[in-house]
């Protein structure tokens, strides 16, 4: 289906920048280079899974009535206007929203999208004009995983959520950063392969993200909305709660948020 698809379509199969991608990883978990190399790397190996992701999105009724429709829904800029959130009812996944983002050195929906430049990025990597869309759409994935998911944004919050989407998506980058989570070996490492790999299970047993109308859900109470997508509950997945971060993971934290 998938070859036909494309074949279809006339466009060529998208493919990994293996070097180019491995190479931004690795400054990226090097120190060397910050977020921009992180989203080089992980958008030079997605390739094939920015197809793969798009086409199951295409093929979904939801994702068939949101690019049916016209124009086609901004959900960075809804997640972008505050007032309109604000408006939204206490205890809902809106509320949730702005409260995990209530930070000073959070930024909007609406700039992380202009720095991922992913216009830039679809001319390189060669996107249909609709796979852009979808990406862009889904730019700022990783706030809502982590609210959906209940992760904290503490360290320890940070790798759960990642180790949750590397679960969640196919994505090589991802996944790739799941060996370095395991060897992080912080010095209290009281649970911690177990906290990696059920953060993992949690992504891995949620259904698809990608396939959910937001826009639509945003004003709907968290819990309701978890239970509608189908959301395996923090406490069900990490009964035994959570690792303490220890020095290491402290070290890590204090070079993120430059102490």
């Amino acid at each position: 289906m998938e070859g036909s698809a494309m074949s279809l379509s006339g466009r060529k199969p998208l493919r990994r920048e293996w070097a180019h991608g491995l190479h931004s990883l690795w400054q990226f978990t090097a120190g060397s280079g910050g977020l921009d190399s992180a989203m080089e790397g992980m958008f030079a190996l997605a390739g094939p899974t920015v197809e793969r992701e798009f086409l199951k999105f295409s093929a979904h009724p939801i994702g068939q009535r949101l690019l049916a429709h016209s124009p086609r829904p901004d959900l960075n800029a809804l997640l972008s206007d505050q007032d309109a959130l604000g408006a939204m009812p206490k205890g809902s996944f809106a509320d949730a929203y702005l409260v995990y983002m209530d930070d000073d050195g959070m930024a909007p929906a609406a700039a992380f999208l202009e720095a991922a430049g992913l216009d830039e990025k679809a001319r390189r990597f060669g996107w249909s004009e609709d796979q852009l869309w979808f990406v862009r759409r889904m730019a700022n994935s990783h706030d809502l995983f982590h609210v959906l998911g209940a992760y904290d944004r503490t360290v320890i919050g940070e790798v759960g959520v990642d180790a949750y989407t590397a679960g969640h998506i196919p994505l090589l980058p991802i996944r790739l950063m799941m060996l370095y989570f395991l060897a992080l070996k912080p010095s209290e490492p009281i649970g911690w392969p177990r906290y990696v790999m059920n953060s993992y299970r949690h992504g891995r047993d949620t259904p698809s993200l990608f396939c959910v109308d937001y826009e639509a859900m945003l004003p709907m109470p968290l819990d309701e909305v978890r239970r509608q997508i189908g959301v395996p509950s923090f406490e069900s997945v990490h009964w035994r709660g959570v690792p303490s971060k220890g020095r290491t993971l402290d070290k890590i934290e204090r070079r993120i948020e430059g102490r």
